[in-house]
Order: C-alpha cells, then structure tokens, then sequence
C-alpha cells in the first residue's frame, strides 16, 4: 500500500526525516518496503498485515507515529453545511438482513456537478495508484485512502423509490456491474436494492444502472459496514477484488460508518456546488459494544520480561485509540471499534510491546527450572550425521510427505494417510526416505552436479494399531564419481563396493557383529548389486544400486545408489567404548586355504561356522575361481587366516593345529572341501 509522506503531516507533526519514521514503523510492525521519491512527494510502500485494515490508510498510519513519537493526533475536520430540508424526506434505508449488515448509512446531496476534480485531490490519488474518474467518484476514494472506510456513492434519480433495501439476492436476479460485466446472483449473495432490482454487489462494486454521471444531479452517498465473511465469499466467488472488498473482507470499523459519511458531505462542497441535506440517515438497529478487556500488570511482567511503568502504559494505550479505567490488578481497557485482531489480554500486551520499542527490551535468557536433559540417542545419532559428512555426504532435509503411488512403490509399510494433504502429491506421510533423496540428486543432476553424494538424517512414520511411531532413518544416495578425473587419473565412478565401505564405516562405531546379505531385498533395489546387514536377526540397512524400473519417474540417465539404514534399529546397539590394552609383541602368522565351497554359501556363512577361535585374528577372503578346474556346483575360494599370540611366537605345531580345527570345522557345518 502507497502512503505519502505529506499527507501523514496533516494528522500529526512529524520532523523527522522519512528513512527514520519508515525504520520506527516497521520496527513497530508496519513494514515499509521501500521510501521514494514521485512529483516531489515522498512515498512509503507499506506491506500492512491481513489483520491490521486500521492501517490501511493515512490516518491510520498517522495514529501509529503519533504514538511512536508520543505526539498529539489530529483528526480530519468534518464540518458539514446541511440545509434546512430533512434528508429523511428525500430518501430512505431499510436493512432486511441486520446479520450480514448490521449498519448501513448515507447522506444525500441536491444539485451537484460532476466534474473533474481539483488538482489537490488528483494528485494524492495518481501518487497512491488510483485513476482520478470525476470530483464526486474522487471523493469516496479520498476518504477510503485518508481514514481506511469504503463508501460508494449513487445517482438519486436513479434509485427507484428513492429507497435502498440491503437484503440477500433472489434467485434469477442479475446485476450489471460498473466494470460492465452481468453477474448471475444468487441468496448466497448480499445486495443493496431499490424498490424494484440490486443496484450494487454489498461491499464489492456498485451497478452501471446507478453510476454517476454528467447528468447526475442528486446524489446519495453510503457507508455501511458488512460481515466480512460474506464479502469474502461474494468477492471469491465473482473473482473480484476491489479496494472496497479488501478492507471489508478484513474488518472494517463499524464506528467509522457514519464518520466517512459525513466527511465526504463535508468535502463536497470544496469541489461542487449543491447543497446537503439535513441529518444523517443511519439504520443501526443493535449498535456493537466492545468488551472491556483485563489487563494485569503482573501478566505483563511475565510475557515481558520488564515492568513499564503505568503512566507509558496510559499513554500508548490512549495513543492507540484504547479507553482505560485503572482496576485492582492493572487496567480495564476497551479495545477501539477498528481494532478487531484485540481480543485478548496477551494481544493488548503486544501492543504495548510494539510500541515501547523490542530494541528497548534487556537481552537476557529467562530463568528455567528444567534441568538439562540430553534428548534420546542423541550421542549415537551425532555420531552417525559426523561419521556421513567425514565420508564426503551433504546433509539435506525434506518434506515428510509422499504421494500414495510412491508409498507403495518404496515403502516399508503402509503408509499414513493425510486427512487435508497439500495436493495429491503429498497425500500421505512417508513410509520411506527413497522417493525425496531420489528427488534431491535429480534436481542437483539437473543443474549439472553430475559427482553427488547427499545424506538425510530423518524420520519415517507408521501406524500400528491405534499407536503411531517414527522411525528413524539415515538415508545416503550417491552417483557419479567417487573419484574425480584429473590429468594423471581417469576417475573411478562410484559402485557397489564404494557404498558398502560407507555403510560399513556408519556402523562401525556401534557394538554388532554384522553380516551382509543378498536376498530379501525391497522391489526398488537392482538384484546383484544390492545387500542388507543383519546383526542378530535384524535388519540394520538395505543398500545398493536403483533399479532402473524405480528410475522411470525420474530424470536420472545414470547409476544411482542408496543406503537405508534403519537409525532407530542400530541406536539398540550401544556405541563401542574405548577399549586400551597392549599392542602385541610379535607379528601374526598367515595361512592361506584353497576352499572348495559349494555354490549358494555366501562369506556371511563362512565367517559365521569359523566363530570365536582363540588367538584367531582374521579371515579374509582373497580371491574367487569358477571353471574347468573346479568341479560343478562348487566355487574355488582362497581364504587368508591369520592368527596371534600377544606376547610370544606361535610354534609350526599350534599353527597346523589351529588350520585343522579351522578345515574340519567349515567341513563339518558347510561341507567346504581343500582344494588338491
């Protein structure tokens, strides 16, 4: 919203130069975005909030820096020429639906001229966006922009009856409206009549039948106040949105009715001749009164944190319009009509708050009797996220929602459903990290980051029974080269192994034994270059490369792999502690054994027949053979064992009784020949 400068300086004194009042207001909450300067005029462009229309204008704002400043305020002068004859005999109001309309009012005027309007008034209107039309069309949108009312003026003669009837729309009824466009009506729809048909959309825009012109002699000026839902649904449901709709679907002042009336009666005749008639006609059957609000100053040295002293409080709650009676506990104070966002004690105290000035606030931390207590699993998730950025992981952070088709695709359950999703792409909450991580290296791909490994700490969610619970996830995805290309060295591009070293590496810290495996692998995960880690019949992880039938919704053209590690299973599992005891005084002893095992034993199996031998070190496997040699239904494995004593050599003796107990065991449990 466009405010001039020079027009706030009629309603308050303001010696401050611009920059410094827009820095005060929008300290206060009024943001100014920009300060310029057009035609000599310094202009404000405000981004006022949906719940204060009060400062949708000058005098509005004015209100603001008198109170800022603590400056007196004045008011625009309503001095109001009437003529002897009555205006209740020239015309008439009648409200039939006092919900949607509780106050209706109007002053009528007699031979008037429309004309152009005066440069003064043009000007201010051009400097705030709005086309000057004529001196009477002038006048209403002067006073919306000067004190924040909507108003709308109609061309007597041409009200049937000289009456205006506020009532819903009858089915059938159309209205023309002054953009020239024929609106179906239905009783959804609120509309000022005459005695025969609608004249104007309530709260909208008036009808072409009405619309003043240069024959326009007699005039009847309203201003009313509507229930701002149903300007709101009357304004959506024609597309329409005017300068009158958005401050009624708002909240306008039903106190500032009969106000703008009278001001526009007097304006008018600085820019026509005529005459206005005698009295305000105004339908007011049941006039609102504001509750008076408690406010304590104990309350508000608790939100505050500081004690402002009673005299400040008077005088920024009169400054804002507030009336105040002192009570035991602090104050009885009535919020102005205008002012429909206070309702509440804690919303009077962020008005004080707002204007006493947040920089004046003492920087201090509030006390707090809650001891320090370290969240769950804390350390081991900490150590997960250091361990995934040591490995070269971005860390990300997605949405918590998917749609159902992918739900079902990656899911490791079923999935929650939405009750109000965003769209139908985000229907239901994820049961897997797979489909945002996917999401996230196609955008990177996308812009050309070709060498991506990313990394998400999170959470999934699952319904069991009438309980929900939140798993927690770490998911890696990676693609491209895990080792760049340089002058002297082609790269190498990530693949299976490179991820199962970082799973590996992931794990590590915690107290499992782990054993890789290849089957039983989610649908989404490419048969052959895939695994999943097992420690006491748990499934800690499922990593490996995509399927590319799970890449068809995404634009990735290359390899992708991804590891899902299942936090909240791994954080049962405790962190190894260190451990110190002496380095060994002698080298260990290695063995190497040519194994015939037979087809579908995986190492797993291997390592797990070996068991806990004593003083056995590692086992490893070096090399893996399939052909003539070996005979079929059989692989040929080399096996690399070592053993060691910590403090003295091991004898020919011990060893080959260590390599028989370890031949005869894998024999008698897998049926793992020697080879020769």
């Amino acid at each position: 919203m466009r405010i001039l400068f020079s027009w706030l300086k009629d309603f308050v004194e303001i010696p401050e130069r611009p920059a410094e009042v827009a820095e005060a207001l929008t300290m206060a909450g009024l943001a100014v975005d920009a300060v310029t300067e057009e035609q000599g005029e310094t202009v404000f462009d405000f981004d006022i909030t949906a719940n204060r229309p009060d400062a949708m204008n000058h005098f509005g704002v004015a209100r603001e820096v008198a109170a800022l400043y603590r400056r007196p305020l004045k008011l625009p002068p309503v001095q109001v020429s009437e003529d002897a004859r009555p205006a209740s005999g020239e015309a008439s109001i009648e409200i039939l639906d006092t919900e949607l309309c509780p106050r209706y009012a109007g002053r009528v005027a007699l031979g008037v001229e429309v004309k152009p309007s005066p440069d003064w008034i043009s000007k201010r209107l051009e400097l705030c966006g709005i086309r000057s039309i004529n001196n009477i069309a002038d006048l209403t949108n002067y006073v919306l922009l000067e004190i924040g009312h909507p108003t709308h003026v109609f061309d007597l003669d041409l009200l049937a009856g000289k009456k205006i009837i506020v009532r819903r729309a009858k089915a059938g009824e159309t209205l023309c409206t002054l953009d020239g466009v024929e609106r179906e009506l239905s009783a959804e729809h609120l509309v000022i009549a005459d005695a025969r048909r609608p004249v104007a959309l309530a709260g909208v825009m008036g009808g072409l039948d009405t619309e003043i012109s240069d024959k326009t002699r007699n005039v009847l000026i309203e201003s009313a106040w509507f229930q701002p839902a149903s300007i709101r649904r009357t304004s959506r449901h024609f597309a329409m949105h005017t300068e009158a709709s958005h401050r009624f679907e708002r909240g306008a002042d039903i106190e500032a009715a009969s106000w703008a009336a009278d001001r526009i009666a007097g304006l008018l005749g600085e820019v026509s001749p005529g005459s206005v008639l005698g009295g305000l006609l105004d339908a007011y059957p049941a006039p609102r009164q504001r509750e008076a609000i408690d406010l304590r100053r104990k309350r508000i040295i608790r939100l505050l944190g500081i004690a402002i002293p009673d005299d400040e409080i008077a005088q920024i709650l009169g400054a804002l319009g507030f009336v105040t009676e002192p009570s035991d506990a602090g104050w009885k104070t009535v919020p102005p009509s205008g002012r429909l966002d206070v309702t509440r004690e804690i919303d009077v105290i962020e008005e004080l708050a707002r204007i006493h000035g947040y920089d004046r606030f003492p920087l201090r931390v509030p006390p707090t009797a809650a001891p320090n207590e370290s969240t769950l699993f804390r350390e081991e998730e900490a150590r997960l996220r250091a361990t995934a950025r040591a490995l070269g992981y971005d860390e990300t952070i997605a949405y918590s929602f998917l749609s159902s088709a992918e739900a079902r695709q990656f899911g490791f359950w079923d999935a929650v459903p939405l009750r109000n999703p965003l769209s139908e792409l985000q229907d239901v909450l994820r049961n897997s990290a797979a489909p945002s991580m996917l999401r996230a290296l196609e955008w990177n791909l996308n812009r050309g980051e070709l060498d991506v490994k990313l990394a998400e700490m999170g959470r999934l969610y699952r319904k069991e029974g009438k309980s929900y619970s939140e798993p927690a996830i770490l998911i890696l995805g990676a693609t491209g080269l895990a080792v760049p290309k340089t002058v002297r060295d082609e790269g190498k591009p990530f693949d299976f192994y490179e991820l199962k070293a970082d799973v590996a590496a992931l794990i590590a810290p915690f107290d499992i034994r782990p054993s890789y495996e290849a089957q039983e692998l989610p649908a989404h995960y490419l048969a052959g270059r895939s695994a999943r880690v097992v420690s006491d019949q748990k499934v800690l992880a499922y990593f490996g490369e995509v399927a590319p039938a799970a890449l068809k919704n995404f634009k990735i053209r290359q390899p992708v792999f991804l590891a899902e590690i299942f936090a909240d299973r791994l954080e049962e599992f405790a962190l190894r502690r260190p451990r110190y005891r002496p380095l060994p005084r002698v080298p260990a002893v290695y063995r190497d054994f040519s194994l015939l095992v037979p087809e579908g034993i995986r190492f797993a199996e291997i390592r797990l027949a070996l068991g806990r031998q004593k003083h056995l070190v590692s086992a490893e496997p070096v090399e893996i053979f399939r052909g003539k040699q070996v005979p079929q239904g059989r692989y040929s494995l080399l096996l690399r064992v070592a053993w060691r004593k910590m403090t003295e050599s091991l004898t020919d003796a011990e060893v080959n009784g260590f390599a028989s107990r370890l031949t005869e065991s894998l024999s008698k449990k897998l049926g793992i020949e020697q080879r020769g």
